[in-house]
């Protein structure tokens, strides 16, 4: 993982972490936003995800290939996420990122 890709799930993990009583890891985090896993335990911490994480900290796990925007998106859906902040912003990445051509992909040209 490049070194951007690891301080930005450090930033998200320690501002999801800081008001709660119990913790994620940033690879428990990755899978809940890959909808890779679903423990109810972690509906808070990605609900915090989208509510107070920097929109620049997800973007900038998606240009590292972390995340896309569609998993996000799906993760929306998955988690039953309510009223967040980003939520708009990301379904709109992603419903743009749906729409390029498969040479133009997440990593494709600009």
């Amino acid at each position: 993982m490049p070194q951007t890709t690891f301080d930005s799930l450090t930033a998200a993990v320690t501002t999801i972490n800081t008001p709660l009583p119990a913790g994620i890891d940033e690879a428990t985090l990755l899978a809940c936003l890959r909808t890779e896993i679903s423990e109810p335990k972690w509906r808070v911490h990605v609900q915090a995800f989208f509510d107070e994480v920097d929109v620049s900290v997800i973007h900038r796990l998606v240009i590292d290939q972390a995340v896309t925007f569609e998993q996000l998106s799906k993760a929306i859906d998955s988690w039953r996420v309510a009223e967040s902040e980003n939520e708009r912003w990301v379904r709109e990445m992603a419903a743009f990122e749906m729409g390029r051509p498969d040479a133009e992909g997440a990593a494709g040209p600009r």
